[in-house]
């Protein structure tokens, strides 16, 4: 700190952070907090299903194998409700399923 500059602000309170983060800070924060629910979730399945995207309230999976997909498709609505416990309102409406194209066509 150079001689004369305005010491740094110390935060004594958690409700003093609220006003210091912007939104594009809370966007990374969701979307981290996002991504390691899916993960935790998803477990095993995590190589046939892969989070690709996420716009507005839409969820954005891609998928390897038909079997997958159709599982996917099963525990889609637990996993809308799983994933919004974790946000402070719900955030996931709906997973849209795209073809992966690296997949093969088994």
């Amino acid at each position: 700190m150079k001689f004369g500059a305005k010491p740094r602000e110390i935060w004594k309170k958690p409700s003093e952070l609220n006003g210091k983060f912007n939104r594009l800070n809370s966007k990374l924060n969701r979307l981290m907090v996002l991504d390691h629910v899916w993960t935790r979730l998803v477990a095993d399945k995590e190589k046939f299903w892969k989070l690709t995207a996420v716009k507005a309230n839409t969820l954005y999976v891609s998928v390897r194998l038909s079997v997958a997909r159709n599982e996917l498709i099963g525990r889609r609505e637990g996993l809308i409700r799983e994933l919004n416990k974790h946000f402070d309102k719900p955030w996931i409406e709906k997973i849209e399923i795209v073809k992966d194209l690296g997949a093969s066509n088994e």
